[in-house]
Order: structure tokens, then sequence, then C-alpha cells
């Protein structure tokens, strides 16, 4: 993650991982074979490292609305203290690269965005969100203005703190889809 953070995806060859962690460039070979291996096992890592993240935030207890407002910013500190995540789901590894990378990293984001509409449905069945919206829409485009918000945090420079965008970024949409009041 370090070089992709530092170089970039195109950056990470397998002599200069070897490289970094002190091994020989066959012993990686032995592990991994190639570099889309090595790119899927950053992806596997990324996922155990959120869901361990996710796990620790007691979200059983908290409404679903209260799930959305404590995942995002979560979710956005996560990739602040990782800023080779963005770099990687905006790689051009990923748009043209190795189907299996390509596959996992998709995987990645769909567990994702099902896990947003699965609160997206739950507030509905309390009654928080309003019945007329499509959980998996909305959710896909809540975690488009997150992947946009990250790629800006990129683009500056990291001169802003994401996570300090979240709560703008969550009101904003759960507002509109608060239920409306029929007049």
């Amino acid at each position: 993650m370090a070089i992709i953070r530092d170089e970039g995806v195109a950056k990470l060859t397998t002599r200069s991982l070897a490289r970094a962690v002190g091994i020989a460039q066959p012993t990686l070979f032995l592990h991994f074979g190639t570099k889309s291996h090595v790119l899927v096992a950053v992806v596997d890592t990324i996922h155990e490292n959120m869901q361990k993240k996710l796990g620790t935030l007691g979200l059983e207890r908290l409404t679903p609305l209260e799930r959305l407002k404590t995942v995002i910013p979560t979710h956005l500190s996560f990739i602040q203290k990782q800023p080779g995540i963005p770099r990687l789901l905006f790689s051009e590894a990923l748009q043209s690269g190795d189907p299996l990378f390509r596959d996992r990293m998709n995987a990645l984001v769909h567990d994702f965005l099902q896990f947003v509409a699965g609160l997206i449905s739950a507030g509905q069945a309390q009654g928080q969100i309003r019945a007329d919206i499509v959980p998996q829409q909305c959710a896909c485009i809540l975690i488009a203005a997150v992947q946009g918000l990250a790629f800006r945090w990129i683009l500056s420079g990291h001169r802003f703190e994401l996570a300090e965008q979240a709560d703008a970024l969550v009101t904003t949409f759960i507002d509109g889809w608060a239920p409306r009041s029929q007049a």
C-alpha cells in the first residue's frame, strides 16, 4: 500500500515490492505469482480490515440512519488513513488489467453497495426513509458521491479531511430520502 500510495499502482512491480519488503523477487513469485495476484491480496486485505473496523462500531445497537451516519464517516476515515485505496480504485490497472483483480475489486465495491442498500431498506421498513425510493439505486449514488469525494481529495493533494466532509454528504442524502409530509 505504501508503494501504491506514494507512487501509484503503475510503479508497483514485483521487483519494487520485493525490495520494499526485503526479500528476493523469486521468493515473491512463490507466494503470489504475478502482480495481479499481489493486487488481489491487497484488495482482500482492504476488505478484511474494513470489515474489522465496521465490527468495532456496535452498529447492531443503532437505527439504520444512525448506522449510515456512522459507516460513511468511518469509511472516509479508513480511506484517509490508507490513501493508496483511491489510487488503486481509480488506477489504469483496474480499468484494463487482469480480470481477476478487476473482479475482486468489483466484489469489494458490490459488498459495500449491498450493505448500504440494506441499511436503506431497513430505514424504509422503520419508516425513516421514503418507501418510494429504490435502495440499490440510492446506495449506488451515495457510494459514487463517496468515491467522488475521495477522488477530489486525491486531486487536492490531501488538503482537506475526508471524514469532515462525511456529515454534509450523509445529511444531504438522508434529508432527500426523508418521508414527505402529506399536504
